[in-house]
C-alpha cells in the first residue's frame, strides 16, 4: 500500500494492483475525523499506513485531539489490597444511567513503576499525564493511554533534626514555555512554617529550587492545577494552637513562579474542614460540616465573585447504612448526580447520589483496601 501526505492536500490510499482502486480524503477532514476517536483506536490506525502514523504522531494533531478529549472525562482508580496487588482501572464518566459506569467499558492498565515497599500515591492528572508519588523523594509521570512513563530524578530534601518532613507534589502545564512542570513542597518544620519548593520541567533532567512557600503550613493534600497555576490548601497556625487555624488557598504561577492567595467563597457558616480539588477544569472546594458537604467551583479563576455552589450533599450517618467516610469524586453535567466513594464497615462503596430526588444508588462494592481515584482525560502526549 502506498500513500502520500500533504498538510494542505489529501491522504491517498491505493489498493493492490488487482483492484486498481484509489481513495482520497482531504487532509484537514481526515485530521478532524481522527481527532474525535479514542487513543485506543488511534494507536491501531497508526499502523495502517505511514501517512496516518505521521498524522497521529504530529504534535499539532496531538494538541487537537487533546482539545476534543477534554470533553470526555474518565475516572482512574488505583487499588492496593494487603497482598500488595496493585491495580489501575479506568472508567468512562459519560455513561447513562450514571450508576452503570463501573459495568461498561472498563480498562485495566499495566503499571510498571509500582514500588512494592510503598503505596504509590496518585497525585494529579494534567492533559492525560498522571503524576504518581512513589515516596518523599521520587515521583513518576505516566500516560496510561499510550503506556509510557518517566521516572523523575531523585529529589534531595533537607533533614531537620528527627523530623524527616513530608512531601506533597503538584503537576501542571506552563503555557509560556509550552511545557509541563512538577512542583514539590517539602514541609519539615512545623514551628517555623518552613516549606522548601522545587520545580522540575519536563525535558530538563534536574530539580531546581525556587522561592520558598509563604509562611503557612500546607495540608497533606496534593497540588491542584488550574489555568497555569498549581494551588494548595494551607493554614495559618495562630499561637501553634489547632483550635485557631485559618484556612488559605496558596497559588503558584508556573510562568513567573510567584505566589499569591486565592480568595475563598462565603461558606455561610461553621465548617469542619476543606478539601481543594479540580472540577470541570475549575478550582473547586468541598466544604465539610457535621450535617452536609457543599461543592463550590470558581468559574473564572481569580475572580472571587465567580464562586458558585454546585450542589449540597447531606451526611448519610442517619440513614439505614452508616458510612464512616465519604469522598466526592465527580459532579455530573446535570448538577444533580454526584459520584461518591464511601467506607462502610470494611467495605468500599462507589455510589451515585441524586440530589434532586435525594436517593443513593450503589454502583460498585469491594472489600476494604487502599484506594485513590482521580478524573482524567485520554491523550497522546508522552511524559
Amino acid at each position: 500500500m502506498e500513500e502520500t501526505t500533504a498538510s494542505t492536500g489529501t491522504l491517498t490510499l491505493t489498493g493492490d494492483d488487482s483492484f486498481q482502486t484509489q481513495r482520497s480524503i482531504p487532509f484537514d477532514l481526515a485530521a478532524e475525523i481522527l481527532s474525535k476517536l479514542s487513543v485506543k483506536f488511534l494507536l491501531k490506525f497508526s499502523t495502517t499506513c505511514k501517512s496516518w502514523n505521521s498524522l497521529i504522531h504530529d504534535p499539532k494533531f496531538i494538541k487537537k485531539h487533546l482539545r476534543v478529549s477534554t470533553k470526555r472525562h474518565r475516572l482512574i482508580t488505583t487499588t492496593c489490597i494487603p497482598s500488595k496487588k496493585f491495580t489501575v482501572m479506568s472508567y468512562p464518566l459519560h455513561s447513562l444511567p450514571f450508576n452503570s459506569i463501573f459495568n461498561v467499558n472498563a480498562t485495566q492498565y499495566e503499571y510498571s513503576p509500582v514500588n512494592l515497599d510503598y503505596h504509590d500515591r496518585l497525585v494529579v492528572s494534567c492533559d492525560g499525564i498522571i503524576c504518581f508519588a512513589i515516596n518523599q523523594n521520587l515521583a513518576v509521570l505516566w500516560n496510561p493511554s499510550i503506556g509510557k512513563f518517566k521516572t523523575l530524578p531523585t529529589l534531595y530534601t533537607p533533614k531537620d533534626g528527627d523530623d524527616d518532613g513530608h512531601t506533597v507534589y503538584g503537576f501542571g502545564y506552563d503555557p509560556f514555555i509550552d511545557n509541563y512542570k512538577v512542583v514539590s513542597l517539602f514541609y519539615y518544620n512545623v514551628y517555623a512554617c518552613k516549606t522548601e519548593v522545587s520545580v522540575y520541567s519536563l525535558g530538563n533532567d534536574c530539580w531546581r529550587r525556587i522561592e520558598d512557600f509563604p509562611p503557612l503550613i500546607p495540608y497533606s493534600q496534593q497540588g491542584v492545577f488550574v489555568c497555569g497555576t498549581v494551588n494548595w490548601l494551607a493554614y495559618y497556625d495562630l499561637d501553634n494552637n489547632d483550635y485557631y487555624r485559618s484556612y488559605a488557598i496558596v497559588s503558584l504561577d508556573l510562568e513567573n513562579e510567584t505566589y499569591h492567595e486565592i480568595s475563598q467563597p462565603d461558606y455561610g457558616g461553621v465548617i469542619d474542614k476543606l478539601t481543594l480539588t479540580l472540577m470541570r477544569d475549575c478550582l473547586c472546594v468541598f466544604s465539610h460540616s457535621d450535617s452536609f458537604d457543599d461543592v463550590w467551583i470558581m468559574k473564572e479563576f481569580g475572580n472571587v465573585e465567580s464562586w458558585v455552589k454546585l450542589v449540597r450533599i447531606p451526611r448519610f450517618s442517619n440513614r439505614c447504612l452508616y458510612f464512616d467516610n465519604t469522598k466526592i469524586l465527580y459532579v455530573f453535567e446535570d448538577d444533580n448526580h454526584v459520584l461518591l466513594l464511601m467506607e462502610e464497615k470494611f467495605k468500599l462503596k462507589w455510589v451515585v447520589y441524586d440530589s434532586k430526588n435525594d436517593t443513593v444508588k450503589c454502583t460498585k462494592l469491594q472489600d476494604f483496601c487502599w484506594v485513590e481515584s482521580k478524573v482524567y482525560v485520554e491523550s497522546l502526549l508522552s511524559p
